[in-house]
């Protein structure tokens, strides 16, 4: 099976080194000087017990000639229209596309531009982050990959990618209820997002204060009855999971919206809490928790951005004529 991996972050980047270290036949696809880092460098995964390189295949979307079987699409979601361009070439009428993306809309995205078959369903878990020089940290144990037909269906497709992942060693799992998994994993990024953000810092520290785990479970019920209304319910295991993660004691838990938050680094806020928002919005739910997250994510964007456009001008943030 011929792979693309789009997107070589801390997510796409890590789940393609491991099929490339297991020998499948992977390339990568990427933009700028991130082709020559990874030309160059390869694809370092910094683990607790040590660091690993490995050498890949880095290629420019000009590049792209020949279909390939299966493209790994793992991009932030201002990245996605862009990369849909870019894969135009690699994509044919026996290519599926499985996204590892937070939220859900992308799925539209993927259909409307390459047809009703193109897209998989896909839940991607891992805890990594890309340091400055490309690397990926692992920051916790354990990677895992959901994906499946979007009607539920089983097809040999399904398990071409099976026997892929299963040789590469990746936890892996075929689900029938692959959008609705989707929807839970909206949930946890959302519930977990808005958590942090709001009450500043992991789980395990919120919950050692007076009072943090009832905040904590106030904004659980909050974000769940959006899904709730909106027709797509959690189930009990969801549920039950996604609250112990969020209010374990001592946990060092925090969401990637939340680190990208803290580093000064634009964050997906809009796909995985200003969505959400809009449907609370539309269904007339009080959701001042969500709302709150939401705005001092919309904050710090527009902090960003004007920090930027100082720079670009020759300014600094706190120039003073």
């Amino acid at each position: 099976m011929r792979i693309l991996i789009v997107g070589v972050g801390a997510v796409g980047g890590y789940f393609g080194a491991e099929l490339v270290a297991a020998g499948r036949d992977v390339n990568f696809l990427a933009r700028g000087q991130r082709v020559a880092q990874l030309r160059t460098h390869g694809l370092t995964l910094m683990r607790p017990q040590g660091a690993t390189t490995t050498r890949v295949r880095a290629l420019t979307a000009a590049e792209l000639t020949d279909p390939y079987d299966l493209v790994l699409l793992a991009v932030k979601a201002d990245a996605l229209v862009p990369a849909l361009d870019d894969i135009a070439q690699a994509v044919a009428e026996h290519t599926r596309i499985l996204p590892l993306l937070n939220g859900i809309r992308h799925i539209e995205t993927i259909r409307e531009r390459f047809g009703g078959r193109a897209a998989l369903g896909g839940v991607g878990l891992v805890a990594t982050q890309l340091d400055a020089r490309g690397r990926i940290l692992m920051l916790a144990p354990g990677a895992h990959i959901t994906y499946g037909e979007l009607d539920g269906n089983r097809t040999p497709m399904l398990d071409r990618i099976a026997a892929e992942l299963s040789a590469a060693e990746i936890d892996h799992a075929i689900s029938s209820t692959i959008e609705q998994d989707m929807w839970e994993k909206w949930f946890f990024m959302a519930a977990g997002a808005t958590t942090t953000v709001l009450l500043g810092g992991p789980v395990g520290r919120i919950v050692a204060e007076d009072d943090g785990r009832a905040a904590i479970t106030a904004t659980i019920a909050e974000i769940a009855a959006v899904f709730e209304r909106s027709g797509h319910p959690i189930r009990a295991e969801a549920m039950s999971r996604v609250t112990n993660m969020l209010t374990m004691s001592g946990s060092p838990f925090t969401t990637s919206l939340y680190r990208d938050f803290v580093d000064g680094r634009g964050t997906e806020v809009e796909t995985i809490l200003g969505d959400l928002l809009t449907t609370a919005d539309r269904l007339e739910l009080q959701t001042p928790l969500l709302r709150a997250a939401t705005v001092r994510l919309r904050v710090h964007a527009t902090t960003l951005a004007s920090a930027t456009i100082s720079v670009h001008r020759g300014l600094p943030e706190d120039h003073h004529p």
